[in-house]
């Protein structure tokens, strides 16, 4: 051990957490001592990753949707690869977990007419309105089930918020905000300000309106506080949505979920004789009470329903000591297929989207098993299904793991991967959740990187990737890779480059490896970091925690 590596570290904990930090300190100098004089083939990495982002996202695997040709060959290579590096199964004697799944295509007319004052108020689906039935039944009916505004849908107790305090919403409809009032209001003690929290997902809403017993819950779409625009939101109505297939989707309480746009919403409550920018602002404050909109939907929606199988690949080395507790890295391996040709091209590859972090995970499963010092706690590597779809291939993971879930210490998740070269920074997404903060912060600057924020919190992508299922399991996770300082371009021309990729690249087929162009260098850099990192905690003691104010904390 390195006597003189907390000077050189120059980490001045506060005093109120200077047991936490020495504690973390001792067990990463622990953990990371053997590996002090180790020089890292990164040529060998570097190849190994170009390697397996050719063939996964190679235009045979014909952009990887779940239940095709492509998810056979990519899940088929996924698990060759764990078998070749010497992993165990996880899932018995396979490296496979079935993930059933129920495809549900709500059929809507051309316009959605609601009553109000006795006359029809229409809007527009797709244009105006986007809405879906999340169940397996074949009909849905809406009979005159009122709307009523519930400001943000949420009851975050720790907040001292809630929006449905007496309110009675059996079999009515509620029409909610997106993202939650902090950003708005800008105020990091109320919610955490401008950073989105899980209470500001979609997902939440619609989960809270069916626990409140809501018939039915709309949001209104804004592309700013909801991170995406219209475009992502209003593609649902009469278009295919997955769901793992469960008892819950037979007869749930809230059977109508959807969208509506911003004008569409004024107009609606204009018509009801509400003004929507001052509802708003009032809906901002703890005094907010929900307001009926004196308006009614009567809707009724066939239902199409297809059942099917995807599949979770996954393996994992044994703990020396401690096997029966274990961390976890996670890549979905799963893309958008072959779809809407742009410039000729059909095939969505999904390159740095999510064929690279793969690799990535492929890559940190080879140096834990190529080290001398095996880890005394097991470490599982999974590669889940139905990322794009909802992250249902970890919901299912975590739902059906062949291990006690509540036995896993931590969760390290990795998605979209810039092809830039060196990194400066690691980028935290959901910096303050743990202390698995203080720990990356640590080994970062063992190889001369700091720590940055995310640059668009209020997007929420902390709850939009595969580490969400298991941050609602009790599992404290990270999402981090080099991001927002590219060594030679510095932050602002990386910004730029970030920007391009989201605005050209993003979902859309160009998303290809072209190794004539593109370089790998800062995906080894993670590579080596996230491994010793996760080392950090198989192969000592410690165990990570929830902050108290991250909303997973128990």
């Amino acid at each position: 051990m390195d006597g003189n590596l907390f000077c050189k570290l120059n980490i001045k904990p506060k005093m109120k957490r200077i047991n936490i930090y020495l504690a973390l300190l001792f067990f990463i100098l622990l953990a990371c001592s053997h590996e002090s004089g180790n020089k890292y083939d990164t040529q060998k990495i570097y190849k190994n990753l170009e390697g397996d982002i050719l063939t996964i996202s190679a235009d045979s695997m014909l952009g990887r949707a779940p239940f095709t040709i492509g998810e056979e060959r990519a899940t088929s290579y996924i698990a060759g690869r764990m078998k070749e590096i010497g992993l165990n199964p996880v899932f018995d004697s396979s490296y496979f977990q079935d993930v059933p799944m129920v495809s549900i295509t709500s059929e809507l007319p051309s316009s959605i007419d609601f009553k109000v004052n006795g006359s029809n108020f229409s809007l527009k689906v797709d244009d105006d309105i986007c809405l879906w039935s999340p169940t397996v039944k074949k009909e849905v009916a809406i009979t005159n089930s009122p709307l009523v505004f519930a400001g943000f849908g949420i009851n975050a107790p720790e907040y001292g918020w809630n929006d449905y305090a007496d309110l009675d919403v059996k079999g009515k409809i509620v029409v909610v905000l997106v993202n939650d009032p902090g950003y708005y209001l800008k105020d990091s003690s109320m919610f955490t300000g401008y950073a989105m929290t899980y209470y500001g997902r979609w997902r939440y809403k619609f989960e809270e309106a069916e626990r409140q017993g809501a018939l039915g819950c709309v949001i209104v779409h804004e592309d700013g506080p909801a991170g995406y625009p219209w475009a992502v939101a209003g593609s649902k109505s009469n278009s295919p949505i997955l769901y793992l297939d469960s008892k819950e989707l037979e007869n749930p309480t809230c059977k109508l979920n959807g969208w509506i746009t911003l004008s569409a919403a004024r107009k609606l409550f204009d018509e009801v004789g509400l003004n929507y920018d001052e509802i708003k602002q009032r809906a901002i404050t703890k005094e907010f009470k929900p307001l009926a909109l004196n308006a009614s939907l009567n809707l009724k929606i066939r239902n199409k329903v297809e059942r099917s199988l995807s599949k979770n690949v996954a393996g994992y080395i044994k703990g020396t000591e401690n096997p029966d507790e274990f961390i976890v890295y996670t890549a979905h391996w799963d893309h958008l297929g072959v779809g809407k040709p742009v410039n000729g091209d059909s095939i969505y590859n999904g390159a740095s989207d999510n064929a690279a972090a793969v690799a990535w995970m492929l890559s940190i499963a080879e140096l834990y098993q190529n080290s001398a010092i095996k880890p005394k706690r097991s470490v599982v590597f999974l590669a889940p299904t139905a990322e794009e779809s909802g992250l249902f291939g970890s919901e299912y993971f975590t739902k059906n793991c062949p291990f006690d879930i509540s036995n896993a210490l931590a969760c390290f998740n990795y998605d979209v991967v810039l092809f830039i070269g060196h990194f400066k920074d690691v980028t935290v997404t959901g910096y303050g959740h743990s202390n698995l903060d203080s720990l990356l912060e640590v080994v970062a600057k063992r190889h001369n990187r700091y720590i940055d924020l995310d640059p668009n919190p209020e997007n929420g992508m902390f709850y939009r990737s595969d580490q969400l299922p298991f941050l609602k399991a009790g599992v404290p996770s990270m999402f981090a890779k080099g991001y927002t300082h590219q060594s030679d371009l510095g932050k602002e021309k990386t910004l730029e480059r970030i920007n391009s990729y989201w605005q050209n690249t993003y979902h859309k087929p160009c998303d290809e490896f072209n190794p004539e162009k593109d370089n790998l260098d800062g995906l080894v850099d993670d590579v080596i970091l996230f491994y010793e990192v996760g080392d950090a905690i198989a192969g000592t003691d410690f165990k990570p925690e929830f902050s108290k104010k991250s909303e997973f904390f128990r």
